[in-house]
């Protein structure tokens, strides 16, 4: 139900919070838009799939398909209602469909909600129920309001607006105890009571000579909705305790600043299907006469659990039909996930995940959904934000041992520059791997990086993971980095270096070419950011490895997630590449760090 116009509107706002100079699409902050385009579209603009004349936004899109059905539980219904969601006019139900719904056109009455295609058939059901339950029904004429020409002020008017279109409060209101009643705008979300929330009228409190009431009770069927108003009131002698005070709210009527003040419900027992569209219940009364719109006979029989609570009256195929044009769109649309080529797992293969988290306490639990699926050996993490005082409780993940290098344990240097890296929050390594996996954390020697070295026993492969801030420099770190270099070389024959390296490949790196001329390759080969950089860099030195890297998509960080996954047996051209860089002596180092030395000099 969201159009063009209202994206146009959140794209500009979000320009405005975050003060962005140029035009990039929603001030660079990451949208999830989540819906259906095969429910019922936007009331007057054009649904988002269309195409839109000048600044499409929409086309910065990607799309995910969800499978899994939540509200139904049954297979048949389930499995039923997807047919129903995406058959196009022309196409014939299946026999088997057909026989299911038929049978739901019992005949009973029901007190249920009923659902209805138009407003008139919700008017008269409501207005017939009105009758039946509540005998003396209180009538609740609103207020309406002009603006004085002369005196600029609000004044109450006799009657009515004549053309109220601009509010969602009705003119006349008849309640009555038991009366079913839906709110019809917001009043206050964080307490639940929210456009579309029913419940049942308990009380109408009334002052002595006003016919105004001044506020009506409400037992919402969610038990949670208004519960902190009802703390807040809970000296108001109402008969049910459960019953939430609705106070009269005031709205702006008409495009000459006419306002209207009126109460924000509505009757409920039958409300119309642009209504209910997000609403799940036990039972509902469907009623498919008068079906104007694709996908609105989908939207009101799927709003039940399963077959059992669901009666149909007047059944006919014809009225449940998709917009054809919605699956063109949506095949057109460039997938979000995509399917990377994964590595043949030859025994023994080893997995990491690296992932800059920025702040893993806050992003834990997105971290176990980003990987609990891929399961990898091992989890590298930068910028873990932990400090000497963190407690490790917190950031626990289960199947995992956690090893951790915060930013103030990383440098012992003198160097200006380094303490003051030392002193500035956040930064910081660490490693999850696998609890039964045999591997040793090794004590690296003062080497003025932040950085996480781990040894795998079974496969010899060492591995360390970095974390560059982009205040270091470049020529300091590339000096310690070729003594981290020095150190791993005679521990194992494959040697992993991976982590954020704050340098873009894309423009141009120092650090890529210093590790290409020490033999290692530099593996991942899409930006790794948002912003299109390459700043996640895996270095891999190996004989006895074949290693594939994918860039895997995020929602929680500026980031993407990396997979390296290592399989035995490598590149025979490769191999012989590799023994040249195995035989170098020490005294190239020495000349490199020598070299280094001068510059910083």
């Amino acid at each position: 139900m969201v159009d063009h116009l209202l994206l146009a509107y959140v794209h500009g706002r979000l320009r405005q919070i975050k003060q962005t100079g140029d035009f990039s699409p929603f001030g660079n902050v990451s949208v999830i838009a989540v819906g259906d385009f095969y429910q019922l579209p936007p009331v007057k603009g054009k649904p988002l799939y269309s195409s839109q004349v000048g600044v499409d936004l929409w086309c910065h899109f990607s799309v995910v398909q969800l499978t899994t059905v939540v509200r139904q539980k049954d297979s048949v219904f389930a499995e039923l209602l997807n047919r129903l969601r995406v058959r196009s006019r022309d196409t014939p139900m299946l026999e088997s469909d057909v026989h299911i719904l038929k049978s739901c056109e019992t005949g009973e009455e029901s007190s249920a909600l009923h659902i209805f295609p138009t407003n008139r058939k919700v008017n008269e059901h409501n207005l017939k129920q009105l009758c039946r339950t509540c005998p003396d029904p209180v009538t609740i004429e609103a207020q309406d309001f002009m603006n004085n020409r002369s005196t600029g002020k609000l004044e109450l008017m006799a009657g009515h607006h004549s053309a109220a279109l601009d509010t969602s409060l009705e003119e006349t209101l008849s309640l009555g105890p038991d009366a079913r009643v839906m709110l019809c705008k917001n009043v206050d979300v964080e307490d639940g009571l929210v456009n579309g929330a029913c419940g049942t009228v308990t009380h109408i409190q009334l002052r002595q000579g006003d016919s105004f009431p001044q506020a009506v009770y409400v037992k919402f069927d969610d038990e949670k909705i208004g519960s902190q108003r009802r703390k807040k009131r809970s000296h108001a002698a109402v008969t049910c305790r459960l019953s939430t005070a609705i106070d009269p709210v005031e709205e702006k009527a008409t495009k000459r600043g006419g306002l209207r003040r009126q109460f924000p419900l509505k009757l409920a027992w039958a409300c119309t299907v642009h209504k209910v569209q997000g609403l799940t219940v036990d039972r509902a009364v469907v009623c498919l006469e008068k079906v104007f719109a694709p996908g609105q006979a989908y939207v009101a029989l799927s709003r039940v659990r399963d077959l059992s609570g669901l009666i149909i009256m007047n059944f006919k195929e014809k009225s449940i039909y998709c917009k054809d044009t919605i699956k063109e769109a949506l095949d057109r649309m460039p997938p979000f996930l995509i399917e990377q080529p994964r590595p043949s797992l030859d025994t023994p293969t080893l997995s990491v995940y690296l992932m800059n988290v920025q702040n893993l306490s806050r992003h834990l639990v997105d971290l176990v959904s980003c990987t609990q699926h891929l399961q990898p050996t091992c989890i590298a993490v930068t910028e873990t934000w932990l400090t000497t005082h963190s407690s490790l409780d917190g950031v626990q993940i289960d199947g995992y041992s956690f090893h951790s290098r915060p930013r103030a344990l990383c440098y012992s240097s003198s160097q200006p520059k380094l303490l003051e890296l030392q002193a500035l929050e956040h930064g910081g390594v660490g490693l999850y791997t696998l609890a039964d996996s045999d591997c040793d954390i090794l004590q690296a020697p003062d080497l003025d990086l932040e950085c996480l070295v781990c040894l795998w026993n079974k496969f010899n492969i060492v591995m360390a993971v970095i974390y560059r801030p982009p205040r270091y420099p470049n020529s300091l770190f590339k000096q310690n980095l070729q003594r981290l270099l020095r150190w791993l070389n005679p521990i194992s024959d494959t040697i992993v270096v991976m982590g954020d390296f704050n340098e873009n490949i894309l423009t141009g790196s120092s650090i890529c070419k210093l590790m290409g001329s020490k033999g290692f390759d530099q593996l991942v080969t899409q930006a790794s950011t948002e912003k299109g950089t390459l700043i996640d860099h895996v270095y891999v030195r190996s004989r006895q490895f074949a290693v594939e890297c994918a860039v895997m998509p995020t929602y929680f960080s500026d980031h993407e997630g990396i997979l390296c996954s290592f399989r035995a047996g490598g590149d025979q051209g490769q191999l012989e590449e590799l023994d040249r860089w195995f035989e170098v002596d020490d005294v190239e180092f020495e000349d490199i760090e020598g070299m280094f030395e001068d510059d910083l000099d």
